[in-house]
C-alpha cells in the first residue's frame, strides 16, 4: 500500500485521511481552493487571492477598505471637482468613475469649458466687411452644422486612422474640428450617428435626439475619450468656417467688397476729381441741356466712356463751356485701357471726335497713350454704366459747325431785318409824299408863259394831290407846316443840260423829272440849295431817301419816273 500524502494522516486500518485546509483520498492531497468558496471569505467586490493555505483579500478599483469590506470610491468627493472643469460639473458613474459635464451656457468637454458663444450674424457687425453698398450673408451663421462636417474614406466606413483623417480634412480646405465645435454643431441640432476623430485624439459623434439605436438614448456627444492608439480607423469630423457672401446692390458692379455706383457716383467718390465734378454741377445748374448731361452719367442703361481731367490740370478759377464737357464723354460705348490703341477714334456726346495716339519712351517700360494729346494716368475706373479714364488736362471742343437749323435761324434774321427796313423805308416814303402834297406843285403852263425872273418871287399856289389823298388810309394835307413854309419852290422840269424849265405834259411817255427843293434862306440868297430825295420810284424800286447838300450854286439830280405816273 502506497503511503499516505505528507498532507495526509494515517488512520487505523491503514488509510489515510487529508489534513484540514487540504482535500484528496489521502494519498494525494491538495490545497483547498478558498476564494471558491464564498470568495475566500474577501468581500464581494474584493479581489481573493490565495498562497498555499493562506487566503487574502484586496478591494478592487473604485473601492476602498481592508478586502473583507470595500466601498465605493466617490472620484467627485476628492475636494478637485474629480478634475473637471471649474464650470464643469462632476458626476459620478461607478466606483472610481466619474463623468465631467460643463454647466448651463458653458460648451467643453467637461474638462475645458468655455462660455458658450452662438455664432453671430457678422453681417451685423460693420455689414461683414462687406462693401456699404453691397448686400452681406454670413453662410457660416445659416450653416446648420455651424462649419462642421462629416469624412468618410472612399474605402468604406471607419477606415481612417488619425493621420489619415487629418489629412482628408485638408484636402477640404479645412481642419479637424474641436470638441467645442462639435459641440455647437450638436445644439444646432446636428445629428450623426457615426463615430469619427476629433482633434485631440478623441473618438466622438453628436446626437440631436434619443435613440437606442444611436447612443444608447443619449443626447449631446457620445465620447469615446482620448484613444491611445492612433492607429484605430474610424471617420472624421472637420470644420471650417463659411465665408461671409458679399453681393453688390442693385445698380452697383463690383465684387461686393468693393462696389462702384454709376458714373457721377464713381465721379464723386474720387478727391482728385473733384474741379471737374464742380463744373458739371455747374453745368447742370445753368441749363436744361446741363441738367439732361447730368442725367445721362446716372442713366443705367447706357454704356459710356467719360475722359476726366485731374485737378492738378483742371484748375479752380478755369471754366469749361457745356461742349467741352459734354466733349468728354464717349457714350457710344465703353471702351478699356486695352481698347484705346493708337489710331483709335471715338465719338463723344457731341458727335465730335476723340482721337487715341500713343508714344513710347525708351526709358519707360510702358507706352503712354493720348486723348486730343492729353496724356491717359489712371484707367480702367468701373461704374455701373460704364467706365472713367483719369487725364492730365481737359478737352477742348471743335467749334459747333453751322447746323441747318443755325442756318434758318440766321436766314430768318436777314429777312426780318429788310421787312423793317422795307417798313422805315415805306414809312419815310409815305411821310415826303405827304410833305410834298403839302409843298403843293406848280401849275403847268407853256415854256412861252413862265416867267423865269419871277420864279424866286412869287409864291408857288398849292394844289393838292387828289390821287394820293383819295387812297385808303391816306390823310389830305392841311394848312402848310413850318418847313414847308420854308420851302420856296418846287420845280418840275425835264432834265437837260441847260437845266431849262419845260412842260413835262407834252408827251405820254414816262418823264424823268427832277425835284429840287429850295430852302429859303434868312440871311442870304446865296444860302445853299437842299436837296431832299422824295423817294421816287426809278426803274430798279424806290430811292433812298436821303438829303444831300449842293455845292455852291450846282444842283444834284435824280433821275426817276414819276410815283405818280405819267402826267
Amino acid at each position: 500500500m502506497p503511503p499516505c500524502s505528507a498532507h495526509a494522516t494515517c488512520k487505523e486500518n491503514n488509510t489515510c485521511e487529508c489534513n484540514l485546509d487540504y482535500e484528496g483520498d489521502g494519498i494525494t492531497c491538495t490545497v483547498v481552493d478558498f476564494c471558491k468558496q464564498d470568495n475566500g471569505g474577501c468581500a464581494k467586490v474584493a479581489r481573493c487571492s490565495q498562497k498555499g493555505t493562506k487566503v487574502s483579500c484586496s478591494c478592487q478599483k473604485g473601492y476602498k477598505g481592508d478586502g473583507h469590506s470595500c466601498t465605493e470610491i466617490d472620484p467627485c468627493a476628492d475636494g478637485l471637482n474629480g478634475g473637471c472643469h471649474e464650470h464643469a460639473t462632476c458626476k459620478m458613474t461607478g466606483p472610481g468613475k466619474h463623468k465631467c459635464e460643463c454647466k448651463s451656457h458653458y460648451v467643453g468637454d467637461g474638462l475645458n469649458c468655455e462660455p458658450e458663444q452662438l455664432p453671430i450674424d457678422r453681417c451685423l457687425q460693420d455689414n461683414g466687411h462687406c462693401h456699404a453698398d453691397a448686400k452681406c450673408v454670413d453662410l457660416h451663421f445659416q450653416d446648420t452644422t455651424v462649419g462642421v462636417f462629416h469624412l468618410r474614406s472612399p474605402l468604406g466606413q471607419y477606415k481612417l486612422t488619425f493621420d489619415k483623417a487629418r489629412d482628408a480634412c485638408a484636402n477640404e480646405a479645412a481642419t479637424m474640428a474641436t470638441y467645442n465645435q462639435l459641440s455647437y454643431a450638436q445644439k444646432a441640432k446636428y445629428h450623426l450617428c457615426s463615430a469619427g476623430w476629433l482633434e485631440s485624439g478623441r473618438v466622438a459623434y453628436p446626437t440631436a435626439f434619443a435613440s437606442q439605436n444611436c447612443g444608447s438614448g443619449v443626447v449631446g456627444i457620445v465620447d469615446y475619450g482620448p484613444r491611445p492608439n492612433k492607429s484605430e480607423m474610424w471617420d472624421v469630423f472637420c470644420y471650417r468656417m463659411k465665408d461671409v457672401n458679399c453681393t453688390c446692390k442693385a445698380g452697383y458692379v463690383g465684387d461686393g467688397f468693393s462696389c462702384s455706383g454709376n458714373l457721377l457716383q464713381v465721379l464723386m467718390s474720387f478727391p482728385s476729381l473733384t474741379n471737374f465734378l464742380t463744373e458739371v454741377l455747374a453745368y447742370s445748374n445753368s441749363s436744361a441741356r446741363g441738367r439732361a448731361f447730368l442725367e445721362h452719367l446716372t442713366d443705367l442703361s447706357i454704356r459710356g466712356t467719360l475722359f476726366v481731367p485731374q485737378n492738378s490740370g483742371l484748375g479752380e478759377n478755369e471754366t469749361l463751356s457745356g461742349q467741352d464737357i459734354e466733349h468728354h464723354l464717349a457714350n457710344v460705348s465703353m471702351f478699356f485701357y486695352n481698347d484705346l490703341v493708337n489710331g483709335t477714334t471715338l465719338q463723344t456726346r457731341l458727335g465730335s471726335k476723340l482721337l487715341i495716339t500713343a508714344s513710347q519712351d525708351p526709358l519707360q517700360p510702358t507706352e503712354t497713350r493720348f486723348v486730343d494729346g492729353r496724356a491717359i494716368l489712371q484707367w480702367d475706373i468701373f461704374a455701373s454704366n460704364g467706365i472713367i479714364h483719369v487725364i492730365s488736362r481737359p478737352l477742348k471742343a471743335p467749334p459747333a459747325p453751322m447746323t441747318l437749323t443755325h442756318t434758318g435761324l440766321g436766314a430768318g434774321i436777314f429777312f426780318a431785318i429788310i421787312l423793317v427796313i422795307g417798313a422805315a423805308a415805306l414809312a419815310a416814303y409815305s411821310y415826303f409824299r405827304i410833305n410834298r402834297r403839302t409843298i403843293g406843285f406848280q401849275h403847268f403852263e407853256s415854256e412861252e408863259d413862265i416867267n423865269v425872273a419871277a420864279l424866286g418871287k412869287q409864291q408857288p399856289e398849292n394844289i393838292s394831290n387828289p390821287l394820293n389823298c383819295s387812297r385808303v388810309g391816306m390823310i389830305c394835307p392841311g394848312p402848310p407846316s413850318f418847313k414847308q413854309e420854308r420851302l420856296k419852290q418846287v420845280a418840275l422840269s425835264p432834265a437837260h443840260p441847260a437845266s431849262q424849265h419845260k412842260a413835262a405834259a407834252q408827251t405820254n411817255t414816262p418823264s424823268t423829272y427832277v425835284f429840287t427843293a429850295l430852302r429859303e434862306s434868312h440871311a442870304s440868297d446865296q444860302w445853299p440849295p437842299e436837296r431832299f430825295n422824295l423817294g421816287l420810284n426809278t426803274q430798279n424800286g424806290p430811292a433812298p431817301l436821303q438829303p444831300s447838300l449842293f455845292q455852291d450854286s450846282e444842283e444834284q439830280q435824280l433821275e426817276g419816273n414819276d410815283p405818280l405816273g405819267t402826267l
